[in-house]
């Protein structure tokens, strides 16, 4: 994915040359796709082996946006909400019995941007608000078979598999740069980074009636993206 920012960049400025000054400003409409990664954290647990393990999450994403875009002389504001399709997914075992399965199945902001048009091209920087649908699950195979540990008889645990939804919302933040292609088209390379806030996922009981009780959970997403958009006519 890299590879390909670096030849679209590359693609970019070896056309300057040749470009006429576009016009950003307007309502827009576009899809996306590309890549992500997230670090996962469980604030005030200590580290593994003695906290619970911290998976890394990585997939890929495609999704949508809508904006709109203001511009005078060179300078461009704008305001884009999106929302993108993923599923980031890792599993891990607490312990010898015990698995964990941390999921991001989606993320969405709305962000304001400002950008400095240079003929065609549109480099830009964003911020705003991101949240992210998360889910975490907690699976105890079946007891008989586990000799120690959470999942052991002896605690009072039958087998259970139980899994919370969330939302995590936190501020997003980037940049990237557009490139009018022809008419009214455009197609761009990005990058997002979301901050998401702690977050608790109550798990509340087991069929035996045990307390799983609070994981408090923090992601934090980096997003590489490119995009095509489609100018509703000229503002």
């Amino acid at each position: 994915m890299r590879t390909i920012l670096v030849a679209l960049v590359a693609c970019v400025f070896a056309g300057s040359a040749f470009a006429d000054d576009a016009n950003w400003s307007g309502l827009y409409l576009g899809a996306h796709g590309g890549y992500g990664w997230a670090e996962t954290d469980y604030p005030g647990a200590p580290p593994h082996p003695a906290g619970p393990p911290r998976p890394d999450l990585e997939g890929g994403i495609f999704g949508g946006q809508v904006g709109f875009n203001f511009q005078q002389n060179q300078v461009v504001l704008g305001v884009e909400a999106d929302w993108s399709f993923t599923k980031m997914q890792e599993m891990t075992r607490d312990g010898n019995y015990l698995t964990q399965n941390h999921e991001i199945n989606g993320l969405g902001s709305v962000r304001g941007k400002f950008g400095y048009a240079i003929g065609n091209f549109l480099p830009y920087g964003t911020i705003g608000w991101g949240w992210g649908d998360m889910s975490f699950n907690q699976t105890c195979p079946d007891p008989a078979a586990v000799p120690f540990g959470h999942c052991n008889p002896a605690n009072g645990f039958s087998p259970y598999n139980i899994t919370k939804d969330e939302i995590e919302t936190g501020w997003v933040y980037g940049g990237g740069i557009a490139m009018k292609i022809a008419g009214n088209w455009s197609i761009r390379a990005e990058y997002l980074r979301y901050d998401f806030d702690d977050r608790d996922y109550d798990l509340g009981l087991t069929p035996s009636g045990k307390d799983l009780g609070t994981k408090v959970l923090e992601h934090d997403v980096d997003v590489v993206r490119l995009g095509v958009n489609w100018r509703i006519g000229d503002f």
